[in-house]
């Protein structure tokens, strides 16, 4: 299943994406993969673990991942796979922030809010998706007003107007107004 930048931006047309990012809930053999990518074309690895491949192929950064989160929404079908919902995308975001903090990842979930998603909801689902452990939500909503990391990254390529200082700005309210009610 395609999740991450590109599972959105197919969705929600915002922005162009460079990269793919495919998942599985269950248990793959990464060498068994080799074989059928090399009949597509060659490819250089650029990560490899017993459940982890990313590739460059054509100029595209390519990575399968087995993940043990489940995907506890339903998945979008496009014509020859499978896109993560939205809002399953939108958890994953907010853990990516937590620990790291990309430009692209608060565009993309600055786009999911605009979209009609409430960040205090998305954030009640977190325990679900990855348990009690991951879902400080005081660490998350601290990591929403850190930019400095992400603001060394250039910004993507958008498909529709953004204004990043305005993100900043809605990333510091939501959180402020979240942490205090």
């Amino acid at each position: 299943m395609l999740a991450g930048g590109t599972g959105l931006a197919l969705q929600l047309g915002h922005r162009l994406s460079e990269d793919f990012d495919f998942f599985r809930t269950d248990k793959f053999n990464v060498q068994r993969l080799h074989p059928d990518l090399k009949k597509i074309s060659s490819y250089r690895t650029l990560q490899e673990d017993e459940h982890t491949l990313t590739i460059f192929m054509e100029g595209v950064k390519i990575s399968f991942f087995c993940v043990v989160d489940p995907f506890i929404f339903k998945t979008v079908e496009y014509p020859i796979f499978f896109l993560a919902n939205i809002q399953d995308i939108a958890l994953m975001k907010l853990i990516a922030i937590s620990s790291r903090g990309s430009r692209k990842d608060f565009i993309d979930l600055q786009t999911i809010l605009r979209h009609g998603y409430r960040l205090q909801d998305l954030l009640n689902l977190i325990p679900k998706k990855y348990g009690k452990e991951r879902g400080n939500t005081y660490h998350i909503l601290k990591s929403l007003t850190y930019f400095d990391d992400a603001e060394k990254e250039p910004m993507p390529r958008m498909l529709e107007p953004f204004n990043w200082k305005e993100c900043r700005n809605n990333f510091i309210r939501l959180s402020h107004s979240l942490v205090l009610p």
